[in-house]
């Protein structure tokens, strides 16, 4: 333990605790049973500002039917639903007055591809001052149905009527730092005598299928107490989300030290910090403000990481596959 004493000891002095948070999007109450997702918007949704113009679009890679019949007429429906809401999808405010007409869309992995929504910066500035999540649903024409539906990461803020793409949302702690965007972790390298017991393995992560069926949702906060060795994982209106009808399997939540911002990328390498064990989450349902208490027992080489949130779930073989990722802030430099 002396290695610790000497090594956590500087970092000490400079802060006793860091605190990251990323807004995240809203809750889904109630999900209705017309919900199908075999019917999956994959790839990259984002919202984009076309330049010199009132009009902004949300553009995704794909959507997909993975069921093995032609889909009845399909079409989008947009709101932007006041973000860290608890809502029902048949319920949600602000609706847009646009609709995207699809047509249908044959069975066995058959794609729209490049699929597109427009709205004006008039239909946000009507709005109420604060955060909105853009959530689309995939409806039946014949029936109105929600088949399925897709909550953007990407975020709107109105302040003082601007309009604002994801912008980032500062949860006040308390920390002392030397400087705000870089938090120094250690200024001495390494001790050879380390065993293996302390040093962690660097890794790859897929996370190109993240966050389908099992979310992490809700603000969720990363505290780190580098003089006691100990972690706490926590948030505000936080969640584990399971979507599928079906009870999980075993599960861990990791944080995970990223050399690449996971934004935009379907793989990234890095360092595991830590792990904790998350009990299984019936179908349908989702484990509420949960706190996970740890303690470190790994290092991480110097390097400038970003951190993230990685939830984990045991397969029949008994590994564990990504199943969701959280961007957990600013990057951190470790010297």
């Amino acid at each position: 333990m002396n290695i610790f004493t000497k090594l956590f000891f500087t970092t000490s002095i400079l802060t006793s605790s860091l605190v990251v948070a990323q807004q995240d999007s809203i809750n889904i109450i109630d999900l209705p049973n017309t919900i199908n997702k075999d019917y999956a918007f994959d790839g990259l949704w984002r919202i984009s500002n076309k330049p010199s113009s009132n009009v902004y679009q949300i553009n995704g890679s794909k959507l997909t039917n993975y069921t093995s019949k032609t889909s009845d007429l399909l079409y989008l429906d947009l709101y932007f639903v006041p973000s860290n809401a608890s809502v029902n999808l048949y319920e949600l405010p602000n609706k847009i007055n646009t609709r995207a007409d699809l047509g249908t869309l044959e069975g066995n992995g058959t794609s729209f591809s490049n699929v597109s929504v427009n709205f004006k910066d008039s239909d946000i500035k009507s709005l109420n001052q604060g955060n909105y999540t853009p959530v689309l649903l995939l409806k039946e024409k014949s029936t109105g149905n929600i088949v399925n539906y897709k909550v953007l990461s990407y975020k709107i803020s109105l302040e003082t009527n601007q309009i604002f793409i994801d912008k980032k949302v500062e949860v006040p702690v308390p920390i002392t730092i030397t400087e705000p965007e870089k938090v120094i972790v250690s200024k001495e390298s390494l001790d050879a005598s380390l065993t293996n017991t302390y040093t962690t393995v660097g890794s790859e992560l897929d996370i190109s299928n993240a966050n389908a069926k099992l979310k992490l949702v809700g603000i969720w906060q990363m505290e780190i107490d580098y003089e006691k060795l100990t972690a706490k994982i926590e948030g505000i209106n936080n969640a584990i989300q399971n979507l599928d009808s079906k009870p999980t399997n075993k599960l861990k939540l990791l944080i995970y030290f990223s050399n690449q911002n996971i934004k935009d990328l379907k793989e990234v390498n890095g360092y595991e910090l830590l792990n904790v064990d998350v009990l299984p989450i019936s179908g349908n349902t989702k484990i509420e403000k949960p706190v996970f208490n740890t303690n470190l027992t790994k290092l991480i080489p110097s390097g400038e990481y970003y951190p993230i949130l990685v939830l984990t779930e045991q397969n029949s073989e008994g590994s564990y596959i990504i199943k969701s990722t959280l961007n957990m802030g600013d990057k951190y430099v470790i010297q």
